[in-house]
């Protein structure tokens, strides 16, 4: 009865705050890099999403949270996935209510940040986990997206937190990420944490450079850790890729969400370094197949797990959205199996196998941080601006634009401040699409914007220059 009555609230909230949303689901779009899969349907998706809320969205005080293995538990990392899944669902009235409880939380050890680990009358221990803080600041720049209103504002504000309380420079002033506020550090860290596709619009909403670097950091502690052959990550790391000792040095229930947090910088922005980290791991994965997929390996690849389920699996499976239509098609049939079989269902493989398969299907689509959404019927049919490809870019990137009519086009770079800092076209251009080299190497590094203008109308987008 009480999964009852809280999926008959869920559904009047969403009911209720569908009106204005942006991007409803399922959007199904295609990126621009890498391979999707037809397999899973949208249907499929939603009904998972169905399970996992009847499984797992849980009443408290008047909000709701995501209970975990221990149904009076609830983990930062899990409100991290429901905030995720919310709203790219699109369920306003949900997102509200995860977000309130998460700030409920809040404890001074976590520097104001939610405390890891809670029950719904308290706190069961106050320090924090940082994957689920940025998963919630993600989650707020797709909410921005989605419905406007002061989402990236409250994301602003746990990046601050982040950003002068989380990190640490190790080596030669590479920003390694504390796993908690008071946590870890350069002998001590999860390379499962970072997501540099989140660092790069992290970087875009909070105008900061700061998260570009951390971006651009990821891949050297990767490549510190990761095994030459297999590719394979340690779920505990010094900053250097050695084991820590006393903590797990295999590849398990951390590290197995490496491949999904990395390949999404290559779907979306075509990042080289992403790509060839997840083509080397999938390139071990298939050999293994998806059907023999367990959930522990050594990093030379010699098989400690015993179990083949959905985090695992999973996590192949997007990784394997760099290397071939063929792999990603067999590894997500297989997870449409797990989720058929009910023995998957914890909390954990659950919200996972959600998740991944919003990415494998092009519904984990990239926000817009910049408030740019455009009103439907505020722009002539015809007049559109991709973004550029790739982004980021270390010199060259591609414009795209299209007209519907013959007419005079203006395509100009602009720095932070409105300065023009580049003319791209300035001439009568014919209707059509068209296409545009950019060489900005002469430029530093940085966000700037790249404005359209024709017909009395504009558009504009940003772009990321980073050497």
């Amino acid at each position: 009865m009480r999964n009852r009555v809280i999926l008959a609230t869920v559904f009047f909230l969403s009911v209720f705050y569908l009106f204005g949303q942006n991007r409803p689901f399922p959007q199904n779009v295609d990126y621009p890099y890498g391979y999707q899969t037809t397999v899973i349907s949208t249907s499929d998706i939603q009904d998972m999403y169905d399970k996992w809320k009847s499984l797992f969205l849980t009443h408290c005080n008047g909000m709701y949270r995501v209970s975990a293995e221990d149904s009076s538990e609830t983990k930062s990392e899990g409100m991290g996935y429901g905030m995720l899944l919310s709203a790219y669902f699109g369920e306003q009235g949900v997102f509200d209510s995860l977000f309130a409880f998460y700030k409920s939380k809040r404890t001074v050890q976590a520097y104001n940040l939610m405390a890891w680990q809670v029950t719904c009358g308290g706190i069961t221990d106050p320090g924090s986990a940082t994957d689920g803080d940025l998963d919630v600041a993600f989650a707020l720049l797709v909410a921005y997206d989605q419905w406007g209103g002061d989402y990236l504002t409250e994301a602003d504000s746990i990046l601050t937190i982040l950003k002068d309380h989380y990190f640490v420079t190790c080596g030669v002033d590479i920003y390694t990420m504390k796993p908690g506020g008071q946590f870890g550090g350069c002998g001590q860290m999860d390379i499962s944490y970072y997501t540099p596709a989140y660092f790069w619009l992290f970087g875009e909403a909070a105008a900061d450079a700061f998260w570009y670097d951390v971006a651009d950091d990821a891949y050297t502690i990767l490549d510190n850790g990761a095994h030459a052959t297999t590719g394979l990550v340690r779920d505990w790391q010094s900053w250097d890729g050695s084991a820590v000792p006393g903590w797990d040095s295999t590849y398990h229930y951390d590290a197995c969400r490496v491949p999904w947090r990395m390949c999404m910088d290559y779907i979306w922005n075509g990042d080289g370094m992403a790509e060839y980290w997840c083509v080397k791991i999938s390139d071990f994965a298939y050999a293994i197949g998806a059907a023999n997929i367990r959930d522990g390996y050594e990093l030379d690849g010699t098989q400690v797990g015993s179990y083949n389920n959905s985090a695992f699996v999973g996590g192949f499976a997007v990784g394997g959205m760099s290397y071939s239509q063929a792999m990603v098609d067999s590894f997500a049939s297989r997870l449409l199996y797990l989720d058929g079989t009910g023995i998957d269902d914890q909390y954990y493989n659950l919200s996972l196998r959600c998740l991944y398969s919003l990415v494998l299907t092009g519904n984990f689509w990239q926000p817009d941080p910049s408030g740019g959404i455009e009103e439907p019927g505020s722009l002539p049919e015809g007049l559109s601006l991709a973004q550029n490809y790739p982004n980021p870019f270390d010199a060259v990137t591609t414009i795209e634009y299209s007209i519907s009519s013959v007419g005079f086009v203006r395509l100009a770079v602009y720095d932070l401040a409105g300065r023009e800092v580049k003319t791209l076209v300035e001439e009568s251009m014919p209707a059509g699409k068209h296409t545009v080299n950019v060489d900005l190497k002469d430029l530093c590094s940085g966000v700037y914007i790249y404005r359209l203008e024709t017909g009395g109308m504009s558009i504009q987008k940003k772009m990321i220059l980073l050497k």
